[in-house]
């Protein structure tokens, strides 16, 4: 039985366990995001407003990095790019965490998730650089795993130390994400470079040549727009529900829901992955659809805390649907030479959804109740499903 349940991911390639290695490295050190509208608002004074400004700040600014992110993961290699960016952002999470305090935090924040931003486009090239298209989605699978494994343990950390040791939660990021560079730079090779420069298998096209003979990448991305910004109500308008409805305790009970997230994802990826491996990706992608919407109409409820724990369940099976798909339909439809700048296209318009997630949720939030924000985020949702379920019938047919 435990064969079979962890048997999509048998015979990958040996670099996807390392690159899987690094990122559970990684996100055990995963404080700061998680917890960044209760910095903003209970360390940092911010209002919800002035809260959802900064994030929102925060995510747009990211957008011109993910830009370069791409092009730099198309010429300079993915491996190179992941590593400048990965460490930089270290570098200034240490930064925070050894001195700066007060508003010109914000700043730092936001110019550590910048740097990050450049190597978010490789990450996902590296990983299909390294694998046939038959073995994407169980590579996909297991290092979202990885980053889940270490999710389950990180918030709960947080959670603890966001109280009184604000600083060590940017030091211990910082060193989780030194650690994570060290494995990739030691043990997982630059494949793309290698093969550009010895069997010439790297075509010419452009991304603009790309998305207009795969115009189902374009829809695909704007759909996956509609289920981004509902998706970030998760970081932003449930933690600031969760404030106003426990006070003081409501940074523990969200920690404690991220880990129910997270090990959720533990408990589940692997079998999901089984279950939807001969699926379509979009099929798979509108079923998430179906989780987002029950999670968001249960988010609408009263104050039993453990009912928000159910509903986080259903949202984490649409997380696990979405995320084990979205890489591996866009690395299989991509030119190699042109999967940095399709990752970045992606990055950006999920970015830009994130960003306005709050943006507006914030200003909604001034005159509206939580309810009718999360209200809101279903409607939205069961648009965006149904979208991807015609998605889905439209490109069967084409490729008939």
């Amino acid at each position: 039985m435990k064969k079979h349940y962890f048997s999509a991911y048998s015979g990958l390639p040996r670099e996807v366990y390392f690159l899987f290695a690094a990122r559970l490295v990684n996100c055990l050190g995963y404080f700061v995001t998680p917890l960044l509208t209760l910095i903003l608002t209970q360390k940092l004074g911010l209002g919800k407003a002035e809260t959802g400004t900064a994030v929102a700040l925060l995510i747009l600014t990211q957008a011109p990095c993910v830009i370069l992110g791409g092009r730099l993961a198309d010429t300079i290699g993915r491996k190179k790019t992941f590593l400048i960016g990965s460490l930089a952002g270290a570098a200034v999470y240490l930064v925070c965490g050894l001195g700066i305090s007060g508003r010109a935090m914000i700043f730092c924040i936001i110019a550590a998730a910048d740097f990050v931003a450049v190597s978010a486009p490789a990450a996902d090239a590296l990983l299909a650089d390294l694998t046939k298209p038959e073995d994407r989605q169980a590579a996909f699978s297991l290092l979202y795993l990885g980053i889940n494994i270490g999710m389950a343990v990180s918030p709960l950390i947080g959670g603890l130390l966001f109280r009184n040791h604000l600083p060590l939660l940017f030091i211990l990021d910082a060193v989780s994400s030194f650690a994570s560079a060290a494995i990739t730079a030691r043990y997982v090779p630059e494949v793309f470079s290698r093969k550009k420069k010895t069997n010439g298998e790297i075509s010419s096209v452009s991304l603009y040549g790309v998305l207009k003979r795969a115009p189902v990448l374009v829809f695909f991305v704007l759909l996956l727009f509609l289920y981004d910004f509902c998706y970030t109500q998760w970081d932003f308008m449930l933690p600031a529900q969760f404030g106003d409805m426990f006070a003081d305790d409501g940074a523990r009970r969200y920690s404690i829901l991220c880990s129910v997230n997270a090990v959720t994802v533990i408990v589940m990826t692997p079998l999901i992955t089984n279950l939807t491996r001969r699926l379509h990706p979009l099929k798979a992608v509108a079923l998430a659809g179906i989780f987002y919407i029950a999670a968001y109409a249960g988010f609408c409820g009263g104050g039993n805390y453990y009912f928000y724990i159910l509903f986080g369940v259903l949202f984490t099976l649409g997380e696990i649907c979405t995320a084990i798909q979205v890489g591996t339909f866009l690395s299989n439809r991509t030119p190699a030479d042109c999967l940095g700048r399709v990752n970045a296209f992606s990055t950006f318009m999920r970015g830009a959804a994130k960003s306005l997630g709050p943006l507006l949720m914030g200003q909604l939030l001034a005159v509206w109740d939580y309810s009718d924000g999360w209200r809101t985020a279903a409607c939205i949702t069961i648009a965006a499903a149904a979208g991807f379920f015609l998605l889905d019938r439209w490109d069967t047919e084409t490729e008939r």
